[in-house]
């Protein structure tokens, strides 16, 4: 078989045993509704093997719900005859490139489809939970303009009050921070917090409150 995109039987297909991917029950669901929904719109990246089935580089799950749901083709990219090291690389390199989600654009966006579609319809074949959904529309609705306003520092009547956030941390964590902070220095030339605060606060998130003495 020529190099590049073709159809071809889904019982020609094989998973890689080196997939790196987890399982996820829940995200299973959702990507077989998706194909009830739209069929396969994503192709499959293979590799050819020399039992003359092919191997799958990228797109083991959804290998998976094409053959619970007895879809009998499958639309695939052939990279060809390809050593297994190299079709891990290209698994890597197509996976894991990926785009930062911007919530609030997605938060418009899945507000304006919750005028077509119902949050449960969207709740089926969306990576997100009815709740997640609900609060993206709450983020989108919040009144901005309201939020932001505030006395100014300068104003003599300025009695705002702050709140202290204290983080607890694992030592290892603090010290991947503080590598982290002085790399950041070094590379723009300036101290910012930013994204260091964001890995603080992602990292706290991730330490079940029970742990926290």
């Amino acid at each position: 078989m020529k190099k590049g995109f073709t159809d071809i039987e889904v019982s020609k297909l094989v998973k890689a045993n080196w997939n790196y991917k987890t399982e996820n029950k829940i995200l299973t669901e959702k990507l077989t509704e998706n194909f009830k929904r739209n069929g396969q719109v994503e192709n499959i990246i293979v590799r050819e093997l020399d039992t003359g089935f092919y191997e799958v580089v990228n797109g083991n799950h959804r290998l998976d719900v094409m053959s619970t749901l007895k879809i009998k083709q499958a639309h695939i990219f052939n990279l060809g005859k390809i050593s297994e090291a190299t079709a891990q690389r290209i698994a890597i390199e197509t996976n894991e490139t990926k785009f930062e989600t911007d919530d609030f654009k997605v938060g418009k966006l899945l507000t304006s489809l919750a005028e077509e579609f119902s949050i449960k319809d969207l709740e089926k074949t969306m990576p997100y939970t009815n709740d997640q959904l609900k609060e993206m529309q709450e983020l989108v609705n919040l009144d901005w303009e309201q939020i932001n306003e505030t006395t100014s520092l300068d104003d003599p009547d300025y009695n705002e009050k702050y709140i202290s956030l204290n983080f607890h941390i694992p030592e290892t964590t603090f010290k991947q921070w503080e590598k982290l902070n002085k790399k950041m220095e070094k590379i723009i030339g300036y101290k910012n917090q930013n994204k260091v605060f964001e890995f603080m606060i992602t990292e706290t998130n991730n330490i079940p409150i029970e742990s926290i003495k």
